[in-house]
């Protein structure tokens, strides 16, 4: 770190010394210089097929009113044809474009433009480099991740995103520079390579598109060109899904945008997604990275980072990484979802403006959404600076149903036990600033600077009726009912924040790449207060005819009379979790020449260290005398069509003002240890952790085949400390002893990632490859809460071990030239020691005879599926049509595992996982409009398991159908409208033997807003 700041500064102190020499300079110079400056960046428009260059140069120098000379030794390269594309370009662009494959060059003198042979310089080693820029017509848009190959040498280079690329240590000649991109003209051209560095190149392709009627390559289709050509010259399966098509569907986050992509499925947290299902593989058996670098956790004890806290609008692109490469961190058995923050392009302004409002229909409050981007990039440096910050209302009608045995003339039977009635009103903000500064002090020197800071803050006040069934008297008559009113103030805050700085350099044959990066992931809940006032002795009857909504009548003139509701007792509590760590990544490649065999070897290294903690703090405060009347707390809240009308919600405690005279009275109230203590120590730890990886691997090119392999080592050390909290026979509070533990475990994992090109756009891949998971921070903790009246011992196990993968993945994909893709593929993966929580007996010991719940290792788990995938921009349609598009998937997972069950072990699938998940989408872009109506399904799956697979808890399949569109006003302004949940679909849980545990109900959401981008 030291050594890079004394770089960075020694670097720093160059430019200032450059720049001040530079500005000494005699005024009258540079006023010349910037005379000529001006003339060469002036833009103009020119076109021919077949035409001498020389006449060419002649209309060029006429239109800027100046003359041109040159030598009588390239008179010949002078009067031979050369042909422009149309559109419009930068003079000294348009003048490399025609000069520099001729090998010539050129300059301005004296108003004089002065062509002459390019200069050769000399080399003991007679290699030269080669740079340039790739842009599409006619509006000049870089094109990255394309493959540009030069056949003579059997080299290719990738663009990179800004459509920049560098070539280096090249033999001199002549070669032929071949370029293929998705909706673009193909494009093949002659290039002489001297020797040292050569002047740049700007290579300009033509749309295929362009002579459609109000069809153009821009807005979801230069997305879609970008997306299209990163995922077909990846070196492994992945989907990338850009800013523009982002923007196409009505989503606010990550997480709502990531259930657009081919085979991932969402988990939702008040109708919203918030982690996601790889492949039928949780968050916890995958991986969320930003710009490559690992993502704290924001939650509490978990790894897994809220995708609700990350906005949509605040970045450039999403990967979906499938299959590993060893240069890869090995933790993604389900894949790997990599977030990209924005970046500017060479010679570009970027300005990105958005202001929407919008309104959510079940809680009748409204939203809004803003954000602004300012970058730009010129020679040598580069910035860019984002904020964006959005309000969003949420609300949930829910209806929870539990169950119990009761015994009716002599027969057990299972009946409602519980109707727990809930409804949300939740305040969510997210802040995103997002910061980047670039140094490019050559094509073979970069240097950068980046951060992030993500901030999601929710509040919520739920107000809850319980209905608690005690006793019978029949099936419909009940004998003996409690309701508990309760009132819920509580926050969350989510922080993530991501500082980077780090480089590229080429020494000589190697290609270096390093970075440092600090990173802070924090769950932090300050506001919690909770109050429940009871009343007793209720009697009534059941209606079950709607088994979601079953409706009670009692005897009692007034049930819900808060005057009869009382209580002596208030809870508030503190829950936070915080987990930062530093990394460090370094890798360096070099290309390979084996005959007929062309490739890369790369080799690096990966390190981090990592604090995380947890501190809970529960208390509950009972009053010394007296009770709590509920008339004297009453909350202003009413909802008379709670769950679509089923139910009237009022008379509910206002916990904040429990809270002000707990505050106010502190000596009316004693501390209930035991529950204190139960609710806070077990849950409370810190720890520490290191990772660190090697890898080795190397990518060879024969003819159409291409063939990635390595191997990675990963070893992973932690210590955590906890406590074991102990309670007597009656269940009241003994002792707490702190405990820790010091474990690791490490791995090798070997991958093989291969690439067949039928065609220029049709691939067939296929991988092998090994990966790991690691378990929880809080499952690795060494807690213990041993509950003697109740003979049960809940517990950590710091003798857990990292679960590992096969994986096979075969994939064919053909990228069509219109823009579009169609792929399909079949994938299995082979869990060993597959973690999962279970309760067993305890045998022996001091605890014999006691039920114990643990998360353990030991199954071994199977999962196997297939994918198919079709996007296209249907182009080859007449007129109208020609507009219309589809982007549709599906997703079909099959998965197995063992686990103990009441009487055997039995065969279940995953927890978690949907055993189908797609999209279905139909758009229409045309005349600068853009429209989209998309469906998101899946099938019912297993969310929790339990011991008797009767009470399994399935949640239901479900369809989404969501609207948005966009029309463009200028050519920099649009105005764009959303709409989400337009069938209002219910989330909804049942048993296995089909009895209804949850539905909840969110109703619809959407905005509406301009948008200002000058790219």
């Amino acid at each position: 770190m030291i050594l890079f700041t004394k770089l960075t500064k020694r670097i720093v102190l160059l430019c200032l010394i450059y720049m001040n020499l530079l500005m000494a300079q005699s005024t009258s110079h540079a006023q010349v210089l910037n005379n000529y400056t001006a003339l060469l960046d002036k833009s103009i428009s020119y076109q021919t097929s077949n035409e001498p260059l020389e006449n060419i140069i002649r209309t060029i120098t006429d239109q800027l009113s100046i003359g041109f000379s040159y030598d009588n030794s390239i008179k010949a390269k002078m009067r031979q044809p050369v042909a422009i594309s149309s559109g419009e370009r930068k003079v000294k662009n348009l003048l490399e474009e025609v000069l520099i494959p001729k090998g010539l060059t050129f300059q301005v003198i004296s108003n004089q433009l002065i062509i002459s042979e390019a200069k050769q310089v000399h080399s003991k080693t007679s290699k030269g480099n080669i740079a340039g820029t790739l842009l599409g017509m006619p509006e000049n848009i870089p094109l990255g991740f394309v493959i540009i190959h030069l056949p003579e040498r059997r080299i290719s280079v990738l663009t990179k995103e800004d459509g920049s690329f560098y070539i280096g240590d090249i033999e001199t000649g002549n070669v032929t520079l071949q370029i293929n991109c998705l909706g673009y003209e193909s494009l093949s051209i002659s290039y002489m390579i001297n020797a040292g560095d050569n002047l740049p190149l700007s290579i300009h392709l033509d749309s295929k598109l362009s002579e459609l009627e109000g069809v153009t390559i821009s807005g979801i289709r230069l997305g879609e060109v970008k997306a299209l050509n990163q995922m077909q010259n990846a070196e492994n399966i992945k989907y990338v899904m850009s800013q523009e098509q982002i923007e196409r569907f009505p989503d606010l986050t990550v997480g709502e945008s990531l259930q657009r992509v081919p085979g991932v499925a969402v988990d939702y947290s008040y109708g919203i997604p918030r982690n996601v299902i790889i492949r039928g593989l949780g968050q916890g058996l995958s991986s969320v990275t930003m710009n490559g670098n690992r993502l704290p956790s924001t939650g509490a004890g978990s790894r897994t980072t809220d995708l609700n806290g990350i906005l949509a609008n605040s970045i450039e692109s999403i990967e979906v990484i499938k299959t590993l490469t060893p240069d890869r961190d090995a933790d993604g058995t389900g894949g790997a979802v990599n977030i990209v923050t924005k970046s500017p392009k060479l010679d570009e302004k970027m300005i990105d403006a958005k202001l929407a409002g919008g309104y959510n229909g079940l809680l009748s409050r409204g939203t809004y959404d803003m954000g602004l981007t300012y970058g730009e990039r010129k020679n040598k440096w580069s910035y860019l600076l984002a904020a964006s910050y959005a309000r969003n209302w949420r609300a949930e009608d829910r209806v929870d149903k539990s169950y119990s045995n009761f015994t009716l003339d002599g027969e057990n039977k299972i009946l409602l036990s519980n109707l727990d009635l809930d409804g949300y009103e939740i305040k969510r903000d997210n802040l995103a600033l997002n910061g980047e500064l670039k140094y490019y002090a050559s094509e073979r020197s970069t240097f950068y600077l980046r951060s992030s800071y993500n901030k999601y803050y929710e509040i919520q006040n739920r107000l809850e009726r319980i209905f608690n069934i005690r006793s019978y008297e029949n099936e419909t008559q009940l004998r003996d009912v409690r309701i508990t009113q309760s009132g819920n103030w509580r926050d969350y805050h989510r922080d993530l924040l991501q500082i980077s700085i780090g480089g590229l350099q080429f020494l000589q044959d190697w290609r270096l790449d390093y970075d440092l990066t600090y990173s802070l992931g924090k769950y932090d809940q300050p506001i919690y207060y909770s109050a429940g006032f009871v009343r007793n002795g209720l009697q009534g009857t059941l209606d079950l005819s709607n088994p979601q909504a079953p409706q009670f009548n009692f005897v009692q003139e007034n049930p819900f009379d808060p005057s009869q509701y009382t209580t002596n007792r208030y809870v508030n509590r503190h829950d936070s979790s915080m987990d930062k760590d530093g990394q460090y990544s370094i890798n360096l490649l070099n290309s390979i020449d084996l005959g007929q065999i062309k490739g890369n070897v790369k080799f690096g290294s990966r390190g981090k260290y990592k604090y995380n903690d947890r501190f809970r703090n529960y208390f509950q405060h009972d009053l010394i005398t007296g009770n709590f009347v509920l008339s004297d707390f009453l909350s202003s809240y009413r909802k008379d069509d709670h769950y679509l009308g089923a139910y009237e919600m009022y008379n509910f405690p206002e916990a904040k003002a429990l809270e002000s005279f707990y505050q106010e009275n502190p000596g009316l109230f004693r501390v209930n240890d035991t529950y204190t203590r139960q609710n806070t120590d077990p849950d409370s730890f810190t720890g520490h952790e290191y990772l660190l990886a090697f890898y080795a691997m190397s990518e060879l090119n024969y003819k159409s085949l291409k063939v990635i392999t390595g191997l990675r080592y990963e070893g992973t050390g932690f210590k955590y400390n906890g406590n074991q909290v102990n309670f007597d026979d009656r269940g009241e509070y003994v002792s707490t002893f702190p405990i820790n533990t010091n474990q690791s475990f490490d791995g090798l994992f070997p991958s093989l990632n291969l690439k067949y090109a039928l065609t220029p756009h049709t691939n067939i891949r296929g991988a092998i490859t090994r990966s790991l998971a690691r378990p929880s921070y809080y499952d690795l903790v060494p807690w213990e809460e041993v509950e003697t009246n109740r003979q049960r011992i809940s517990m950590g196990n710091p003798n857990l071990t990292q679960a590992t993968a096969v994986n096979y993945d075969l994939l064919f994909e053909h990228y069509f030239r219109s823009v579009g893709l169609l792929s399909g593929g079949v994938f299995q993966k082979n869990l060993r020691n597959y973690i999962f929580s279970t309760s067993f007996t305890q045998e022996g010991g001091n605890y014999d005879g006691y039920l114990v719940r643990q998360t353990v290792n030991g199954a071994d788990a199977l999962t196997r599926g297939f994918e198919l995938a079709w996007q296209q921009q249907l182009t080859f349609l007449p007129g109208f049509w020609n507009g219309f598009g589809v982007y549709t998937n599906f997703t079909y997972v099959y998965s197995k595992f063992e686990v103990p069950g009441v009487n055997s072990t039995r065969t279940v699938s995953l927890p978690e996982m949907r055993p189908h998940v797609g999209n279905v989408s139909l758009s229409y872009e045309k005349y600068g409009f853009s429209g989209r109506l998309s469906m998101y399904f899946y099938g019912t799956f297993t969310s929790e398991l339990s011991e008797d697979p009767n009470n399994d808890l399935l949640e239901q399949g479900r369809k989404q159908l969501d609207f948005s569109a966009s029309q463009r006003l200028t050519d920099r302004l649009s105005i764009f409208v959303g709409v989400n949940n337009l069938t209002n679909q219910p989330i909804s849980d049942i048993f296995r033997d089909g009895r209804p545990q949850n539905d909840a109900y969110y109703s619809r959401w959407g905005n509406i807003g301009l948008r200002f981008k000058t790219y």
